[in-house]
């Protein structure tokens, strides 16, 4: 499948700064709306918004997921209205530089968590459930994960193939509560 045509009009809503609403479950009608912080061939990575106007941290996922994307809709505007009535303004940017559209944002993600010992949520191909915790090995291969759960408590360790990942999210309110419920608990 060809990802030229989400990549240009991605490509356009970053430049442009443009709140984006990207659509990867066609079974549902949900998406994840967000400021796109980089793109490459193979993957996209934005600076996740709620609906409520707060921001919500990275998500990376596939480019080939990307089946639909929608700007300036009532829903995008309503949660720019809000971030700026709450003073939640566009953080600083990820990158100071843009990656090369060659690069693999997924992989600069992961060295990124793993480098920075954050807590990641991996979504998995084919698996409603989540992975939650902290990257302690990565390979050409696959993931090394030590399991956290919602509560902040260490829960076993979980190995997955690369190739079965769809979306890697960190630095959110969700990773950033239960690595302080994990520091809490460690004291």
């Amino acid at each position: 499948m060809s990802t030229k045509f989400m990549y240009e009009r991605l490509l356009k809503c970053q430049q442009e700064q443009k709140l984006v609403a990207i659509y990867t479950v066609r079974e549902a009608d949900y998406f994840e709306a967000g400021y796109i912080e980089a793109l490459t061939a193979s993957d996209v990575m934005f600076r996740a918004r709620r609906a409520d106007g707060y921001e919500e941290g990275f998500v990376v996922l596939p480019l080939e997921m990307v089946y639909r994307i929608e700007i300036d809709t009532a829903f995008l505007k309503t949660a720019e209205l809000l971030a700026k009535q709450l003073g939640q303004p566009r953080s600083p940017a990820f990158f100071d530089k843009a990656p090369n559209k060659k690069h693999s944002l997924f992989e600069i993600a992961v060295d990124h968590v793993y480098q920075n010992e954050e807590i990641a949520v991996i979504e998995i191909l084919g698996d409603e459930a989540q992975v939650a915790g902290i990257i302690v090995g990565s390979d050409y291969e696959g993931l090394e994960v030590s399991l956290v759960t919602d509560e902040g408590r260490p829960d076993g360790t979980c190995w997955i193939k690369k190739e079965d990942i769809i979306a890697v999210r960190f630095g959110g309110s969700v990773e950033q509560d239960m690595m302080q419920k994990l520091r809490k608990q460690a004291r």
